[in-house]
């Protein structure tokens, strides 16, 4: 039984986590793209619905960027002549999420990664960071390559007015006056 478990095991990286660890050249985590590199708890794959689970101080790295959650679960298109595990669709993210970049630092209760818009949206009580700046809200939509960032508050049970709110620290370089025209 114990070898049959770790032949399932082998055939099941082989077939699932050994693509999700290749991944494809572009963006899913990282602006950069490149393989990608997740570990859990534990990991399930189902060939059915090409989906790659997994639980348990879950973090996705890829490149310069750091995916982490209590589940994230991958989701991918069929491969090459319709079978097995092609490129990623999209990755969901539930339960504590942290995204870093090397610009940011987002916190909320799920992040949904869509390929087809290149778009981290993160939702729940969403707190973005950027060196001491910080901004909170109930969603946050970051394009991985464009690099563009939006945030609002739709209004929630425990936010009613469903507010934005910032708090930003001003440049500390002092700029020498300009010399008025002559």
């Amino acid at each position: 039984m114990k070898k049959l478990l770790i032949s399932a095991a082998v055939l099941g990286l082989s077939l699932g986590a050994g693509a999700i660890l290749t991944g494809s050249a572009g963006a899913q985590v990282s602006s950069k793209g490149g393989p990608i590199m997740a570990s859990g708890n534990t990991m399930s794959i189902d060939q059915n619905t090409r989906t790659q689970t997994f639980e348990g101080q879950v973090e996705v790295l890829q490149d310069d960027a750091r995916l982490r959650a209590d589940k994230i679960v991958v989701t991918r298109a069929p491969g090459a002549n319709g079978e097995g595990m092609g490129e990623v669709v999209n990755i969901v993210a539930t339960g504590n999420v942290y995204y870093v970049t090397p610009e940011n630092t987002m916190k909320g209760d799920m992040a949904v990664y869509t390929k087809a818009t290149d778009d981290m949206v993160v939702t729940g009580d969403v707190i973005l960071t950027q060196g001491q700046n910080v901004l909170t809200g109930n969603r946050v939509v970051s394009g991985v390559s464009s690099g563009i960032t939006t945030m609002d508050a739709r209004p929630t049970a425990g936010n009613a007015k469903g507010r934005v709110k910032a708090v930003i620290y001003p440049d500390d370089k002092k700029t020498p006056a300009k010399k008025p025209a002559q």
